[in-house]
């Protein structure tokens, strides 16, 4: 179901660019490069991307195969995913404004620039929509795993 809710949200999101305009000009690499750069490296560096990685693994699966410790790492790296993306894409924003400053006196690269700055929070913020439904499933695996505990312990 996650991944047809996926493409459903990508339509709709294509959809409602080419309604507000050329679906070129949402299209940016140096925006994408920025975020990706930015936050891939630093959940490698927490020792949490293969967790991270579980959780779209998890995406396909109908039935709980791991742990409590495996779910709760990999809720852990998809909350640090989530804040990396949101600070990347602000990191981004700042450094296009920026550069909109250091070259205002050429009119010609403030669109450029202002496009490269916008983008790169708007990427962060609809990578953290495809990843909220991924820690709401896993969050709802360990809830669950909860419960089952509490309710074979109290069964004892």
């Amino acid at each position: 179901m996650y991944f047809v809710g996926l493409i459903l949200f990508i339509v709709f999101l294509v959809f409602s660019t080419m309604l507000s305009g050329s679906l070129a000009s949402f299209i940016d690499l140096p925006s994408i490069l920025i975020i990706l750069s930015f936050s891939v490296p630093i959940l490698m560096a927490s020792g949490l991307f293969s967790d991270f990685i579980r959780g779209f693994k998890i995406m396909g699966k109908k039935v709980n195969i791991w742990s409590i410790i495996e779910l709760s790492k990999t809720e852990l790296a998809l909350r640090l995913a989530i804040k990396l993306l949101l600070f990347s894409g602000l990191l981004g924003s700042i450094i296009g404004i920026i550069s909109i400053l250091a070259n205002s006196s050429s009119i010609d690269m403030i669109g450029p620039n202002l496009a490269v700055a916008s983008l790169t929070l708007l990427y962060s913020v609809l990578i953290v929509f495809i990843l909220f439904p991924v820690q709401a499933k896993v969050k709802a695996m360990i809830l669950t795993m909860d419960k089952e505990y509490i309710d074979e312990e109290t069964a004892k």
